[in-house]
């Protein structure tokens, strides 16, 4: 754990196939996009730097947090398995061998165990406001028949987390897109990827009060070829956004899952039409994601939003820009640590808000999940204090 702290049908069916593959890409495991390259011995001795000075957050007063205090989170929580395979298929045959192969693989790192951890993260830290990202939900029934919903993350976590006393309610969406495809000559699966934003949940007077829900698909889609001859594909994604009033202070709470298997214009374009759209909220602006762009990405995504007057609030809490990592775990979500690298990101326009507090979360080994020792995801969380009413 690292913390800061500052200051105080054949063709259709073959179509949608493709199009859920373009999340793997997005999830930063194997077969997926490839991070940045890496500085090589001298990254891996920083890393190795980092790890020793790992602590838990302790808050500096012990006084919790007081007016106009607000703790929000950013999570992605791992579709389930890499689709990549899909993408690669060569023929129809191959890509229902392929599909039955990924829908056994989402199975085994098995979202029902995975939920106690995350749930137990995120509880430990009860931020009010929570951004999710692949918040997936997985249907299954006969070849042309009705599917069922086996896993739906959403309220899998959800339930884990009331189980603990500390229950949230989800108040904002995007749905980004969705597959259906057969997995063996008798059945089906349908995949949904879902942005989902939570807030803490309680006595009405005491949570968070939320208005203007609104969310939108980008109009840049990655275009993806095919191994498959007369197909190409278009993978929608978006973003949702809420007001939020908690203590006093009012805020505009954004989420995003930007687009990672697609040329860098893509997700530069979707940054940019995110800037656009959320310039003119009335409110300090609290962006929260995944946003397959690092720090170094100054003129990609990363630097695009730097430039529309965001800040970066782990940095700007005191974190080490080289530091902080929160994607690269293996999808096997089995192996040793493997982050590497920080593409997960806590965002503020500093305008009437600050970060004081920001740890990247569910990267310890105590974080793993029992009995089988899961990482609570391919990614790693960030969680942060801010302060209303601040300026730069």
């Amino acid at each position: 754990m690292r913390s800061v702290r500052r200051g105080g049908r054949p063709g259709g069916l073959v179509v949608l196939a493709v199009l859920v593959t373009a999340l793997g890409a997005a999830c930063g495991g194997p077969g997926r996009q490839a991070p940045e390259p890496d500085d090589g011995p001298r990254e891996q001795e920083a890393r190795e730097a980092g790890r020793a000075r790992e602590e838990p957050r302790a808050r500096g007063d012990g006084a919790g947090r007081g007016a106009h205090a607000v703790g929000v989170a950013t999570y992605n929580v791992y579709l389930g398995a890499d689709l990549q395979p899909l993408f690669s298929a060569g023929s129809r045959a191959e890509l229902v061998a392929r599909a039955g192969e990924v829908y056994a693989a989402m199975e085994a790192t098995d979202f029902r165990e995975r939920a106690t951890a995350l749930a137990d993260v995120l509880a430990a830290r009860g931020p009010e406001v929570v951004g999710l990202q692949e918040v997936a939900r997985w249907e299954k029934g006969p070849v042309g028949g009705r599917l069922t919903v086996r896993y739906d993350f959403l309220r899998l976590l959800l339930d884990e987390l009331a189980a603990r006393g500390t229950p949230y309610r989800a108040v904002a969406a995007n749905d980004n897109f969705t597959g259906r495809l057969p997995v063996s000559a008798t059945e089906e699966a349908r995949f949904t990827d879902r942005d989902v934003i939570v807030v803490r949940d309680g006595p009405a007077a005491s949570r968070p009060r939320t208005a203007h829900v609104t969310s939108a698909a980008y109009g840049a889609r990655a275009v993806l070829p095919s191994r498959i001859p007369g197909f190409s594909f278009e993978v929608p994604r978006g973003w949702s956004a809420v007001d939020v009033t908690v203590r006093g202070g009012t805020f505009r709470f954004a989420n995003t899952h930007l687009e990672a298997f697609g040329t860098p214009d893509v997700r530069a374009a979707q940054a940019r039409e995110l800037a656009a759209a959320l310039a003119d909220s009335p409110h300090p602006v609290v962006l929260a994601g995944d946003f397959n762009s690092r720090p170094t990405d100054a003129a990609g995504a990363y630097g695009i939003l730097a430039e529309a007057g965001y800040a970066d609030a782990w940095t700007a809490a005191g974190g080490d820009p080289a530091g902080g990592w929160t994607a690269g775990q293996s999808g096997s979500l089995l192996a040793p640590d493997e982050l590497s690298h920080r593409i997960d990101h806590v965002l503020y326009r500093p305008h009437g808000v600050r970060a004081v507090a920001a740890e990247v979360v569910g990267g310890r080994e105590a974080d793993r999940s029992t009995p089988t020792g899961y990482w609570p995801s391919d990614h790693a969380g960030v969680v942060t204090e801010l302060r209303l009413g601040g300026g730069r």
